[in-house]
């Protein structure tokens, strides 16, 4: 029964990691928010999203957000449910910005899945059909690769 409870501790500590990298990012705070992640994440950007593709590595994926969130006057990502899976944690999301020249507002809900080890995100899959997150997440397919 011990093992039920250990299993409960890292996926609550999992669930703060992944929350705080969001509260981090809504703060501007880059780095702040990369050190949730290993130093060899990979981060993946699904074909239905604008940004798609794969990138690895800490310094490719804060390449990549520096770059995404150069397009934006504003940005923040709202968190609205969070889901502990085994080894892994789906935050839903909600994110309302302004683009940067064109003041145009746009509002979006996703979904990210992080794949969790020993307490950092080693990747992260994003999901413009949540449902399809979902899916992945209790099929297993994030923590396969």
């Amino acid at each position: 029964m011990w093992w039920v409870l250990w299993d409960h501790v890292i996926a609550n500590k999992d669930v703060k990691t992944v929350r705080d990298a969001y509260e981090a990012l809504n703060q501007g705070d880059i780095e702040r928010a990369l050190a949730a992640l290993d130093e060899q994440a990979e981060w993946c950007e699904h074909s239905d999203l604008p940004e798609a593709g794969l990138y690895r590595g800490r310094d490719a994926i804060r390449t990549f957000l520096e770059s995404f969130l150069e397009s934006w006057e504003d940005f923040t990502q709202e968190t609205e449910d969070v889901l502990a899976g085994e080894a892994c944690v789906l935050i839903l999301l909600r994110s309302r910005s302004r683009g940067k020249g064109s003041g145009i507002e746009v509002e979006a809900q996703y979904a990210h899945l992080w794949t969790m080890q020993d307490g950092r995100g080693v990747r992260v899959d994003a999901y413009f059909d949540r449902d399809e997150a979902l899916g992945a997440m209790k099929s297993g397919a994030a923590r396969q690769g």
